[in-house]
């Protein structure tokens, strides 16, 4: 079986990302001895050691072909994963949204025609953004754009980013969401400060984001705007989106006015543009229950992801011990294989 994981995180240390910044952001962010200009919201992600930092060690080709050969990965799709919608300062995140793609397709990509990645973007200049996307969007492996959503203000389908997506959908781009737990002080501050425990946090935020964009982009109209468009939610599992699809469809069914761009119920949009990574799976006591959770999504809407190296990481068995069990070889194929294909338009 040929695997995609759509989701491989590269890190990019700030001495190294240096020389693709302009002044004064390549001094700042090259002056490691007071630290580096990005926010941190300060909670211990590693439990005080108890965790692995693999993380801020996975930073180079062969890294990613020593994981792919392990993992039997055979084209991983890769993003530098750093949020940029949550810096305060735009400028900053402007250079750093074109030093990352600098970076990586000067550093990663040309190294193995195998290797997919994403467009990282900053969202607080929609017309940067789409500055960038009209750069790099004929780079044959550069396969879409990828933005964080925990952060980026206002919510992701508001028509101030209609630039962006048009500039997405004109190169035949497909947007990637990512959430991310250590932006959730910016995008829901008030319960960061409430909650005292990473646990809390991490169990919460991914899925809040995710849903906030979800919603964003189905009620703003996004998905009839830019009917090409594919929309990709990566790290926040799936247990989220039947709940928050049929709940769609019952407020529209009720406040149709509010939503005057859509001819069609939200379930539809979402089943026919939006996709989800599998990663991270859920543990339901009763294993069956994954499988029900499966099928209402669909495995043509769903596809494998890792999240490797983060802690967290699913290994392929995880979901593929679900679709050995309960579904057909075809659907199988559909997520390790077909439905990311379909999602980002891969020609492979």
């Amino acid at each position: 079986m040929t695997v995609i994981d759509s989701d491989v995180h590269l890190t990019v240390h700030p001495e190294d990302l240096a020389e693709y910044l302009h002044e004064p952001h390549r001094t700042h962010v090259s002056n490691t001895t007071y630290g580096t200009p990005f926010p941190s919201s300060g909670w211990d992600q590693w439990m005080g050691g108890k965790i692995d930092d693999n993380w801020s060690t996975f930073t180079t080709t062969e890294a990613i072909e020593e994981f792919c050969e392990e993992f039997h990965i055979d084209y991983p799709i890769i993003n530098t994963f750093d949020p940029l919608g949550k810096f305060p300062q735009n400028e900053l995140a402007i250079d750093l949204m074109r030093g990352y793609n600098d970076y990586v397709l000067d550093r990663i990509l040309g190294e193995n025609d195998e290797y997919k990645a994403l467009i990282a973007l900053a969202t607080q200049d929609p017309e940067k953004a789409a500055e960038e996307l009209d750069r790099l969007g004929d780079e044959d492996q550069f396969v879409g754009a990828y933005i964080g959503t925990t952060g980026s203000h206002p919510p992701l389908g508001d028509p101030s980013y209609d630039v962006m997506y048009q500039a997405a959908e004109d190169h035949d781009l497909s947007i990637a969401f990512h959430g991310n737990a250590e932006d959730f002080m910016f995008e829901f501050p008030r319960q960061n400060q409430a909650l005292n425990k990473f646990l809390q946090v991490h169990t919460l935020a991914h899925t809040w984001s995710q849903e906030l964009t979800l919603v964003s982009l189905i009620t703003e109209g996004v998905p009839e705007k830019f009917p090409s468009l594919n929309f990709i939610f990566l790290e926040s599992g799936i247990g989220w989106v039947p709940y928050t699809m049929y709940r769609l469809n019952k407020e529209y069914s009720i406040r149709r006015n509010e939503a005057p761009l859509l001819e069609k119920s939200p379930e539809e949009y979402i089943r026919e543009s939006c996709y989800f990574a599998t990663q991270p799976l859920g543990e339901p006591n009763d294993p069956t229950h994954m499988n029900g959770l499966i099928e209402m999504l669909g495995t043509e809407n769903l596809m494998y992801a890792s999240d490797y190296p983060h802690w967290d990481f699913d290994h392929p068995s995880g979901v593929d011990k679900h679709l050995r069990s309960h579904f057909s070889a075809d659907q199988r194929k559909q997520v390790l294989y077909d439905t990311p294909v379909e999602a980002f338009k891969l020609d492979i």
